[in-house]
C-alpha cells in the first residue's frame, strides 16, 4: 500500500502547486502577445509594414482626404508615403525631422488632478518632446492632417482642421478618427506622457513623479517587447528605451508605448495598432502583464 500513498502525496503537491501558480501575478507568466490574424490596421492586417496601413496617406485609407497638399499657385499635388509626418529638409523639429504642425491646443490638461495613487497628472505642452504630442496634433482635431510645413520646395496652403466646434449644437463634428484631446481635454484618456514605475519605483516624467500611494508590485518592473517605455533626457526632450527596457528612475509612458504607428512586424499585433492583444483570451493582454498586475 505504500505505492498508494507515495502517488497520493504526488497528487498533493501537484495540486498545491497548481494553486500557487494560478495565484502569481500575470507578469511571473511569459506574457507573448499573439497576431489577431483577422483584425485590419488600415488596408492591411496588423503587424503587415507600414504599406497601406492607417498611417500611409498614398496606400492607405486615408489618401482619398489627406494625400494631397494645395499651394498658392493652385498646384496640388499627392504627397508621399511618409511627407505628412516627415520631411528631409525644412523640418519643423529636428527630433524625428517632424513635418506636421504640432496642434493648435498650446496644453493639454485633465478632469481630475491625481491618479489613485497620488500621481500627478501632467499638463503636456505641445511642444513636449514626447510622442503624444506629435500623435494629438492630428488626432485632436485642431489641425488638419495634411498641414505640413515643407513639401517639394515649398509649404503648402493648411488645411481645415479635422474637428471643428458647434456652439449652437454645443458638441464637436470631427471628419478625421480617432479623436482624443479635443480642445486640450484628456478626460476620458489612458494617461500618458506620465511616469511609469521601472523596477517597481518611483520615476519621475514631465515634471511629476510617481505617487507616494503606489503599490510597487501592481507595476510589471521591466514591460516586455513590444511595449516601449520612455526617458526624459532634458527640460523637454525624450529618448525611447529599446523594446522591454525600462531602466533608471526618469521613465515614461507615451502613446508609442502601446500603439506601433508604423504598423511594424512584431510591433502592432491587434487592432489599432496595438502592441498587445485587445482581449485576454491568449497571453499578450495589452493591459494585463504588459504593465499592470492586479
Amino acid at each position: 500500500m505504500r505505492w498508494i500513498r507515495w502517488i497520493d502525496t504526488l497528487v498533493a503537491v501537484f495540486v498545491v502547486a497548481l494553486v500557487m501558480a494560478a495565484r502569481l501575478p500575470v507578469s511571473s507568466w511569459a506574457w507573448a502577445p499573439t497576431l489577431n490574424a483577422s483584425a485590419n490596421c488600415g488596408k492591411v492586417k496588423c503587424g503587415t509594414g507600414f504599406n497601406g496601413s492607417y498611417h500611409d496617406f498614398v496606400n492607405g485609407p486615408g489618401a482619398g482626404h489627406y494625400g494631397y497638399v494645395l499651394y498658392s499657385n493652385g498646384a496640388n499635388l499627392t504627397v508621399g508615403q511618409c511627407t505628412l509626418c516627415h520631411t528631409a529638409h525644412s523640418a519643423l523639429l529636428t527630433s524625428l525631422l517632424w513635418n506636421h504642425h504640432l496642434s493648435n491646443n498650446t496644453q493639454f490638461t485633465w478632469d481630475i488632478n491625481a491618479t489613485m495613487a497620488g500621481t500627478p497628472f501632467a499638463t503636456i505642452a505641445n511642444t513636449w518632446g514626447g510622442s503624444t504630442t506629435k500623435c494629438l496634433s492630428c488626432h485632436d482635431g485642431s489641425v488638419s492632417p495634411s498641414t505640413i510645413n515643407w513639401y517639394q520646395g515649398a509649404t503648402p496652403i493648411p488645411g481645415t482642421p479635422s474637428c471643428v466646434w458647434n456652439p449652437v449644437t454645443n458638441s464637436w463634428t470631427c471628419s478625421h478618427a480617432p479623436v482624443a484631446g479635443l480642445g486640450g481635454n484628456m478626460a476620458d484618456t489612458h494617461p500618458v506622457a506620465m511616469p511609469y514605475p521601472c523596477g517597481q519605483a518611483r520615476n519621475a516624467y514631465d515634471g511629476v513623479t510617481t505617487g507616494t500611494g503606489f503599490t510597487s508590485g501592481e507595476w510589471v518592473s521591466q514591460p516586455p517587447a513590444p511595449i516601449e517605455i520612455y526617458t526624459q533626457t532634458g527640460v523637454a526632450s525624450v529618448s525611447r528605451q529599446p523594446q522591454g527596457g525600462c531602466i533608471g528612475t526618469t521613465n515614461g509612458i507615451e502613446c508609442g508605448s502601446c500603439h506601433d504607428v508604423h504598423n511594424g512586424v512584431g510591433g502592432a499585433y491587434d487592432m489599432d495598432l496595438i502592441r498587445g492583444n485587445i482581449n485576454n483570451a491568449g497571453g499578450g493582454y495589452i493591459c494585463e502583464g504588459a504593465c499592470h498586475n492586479k
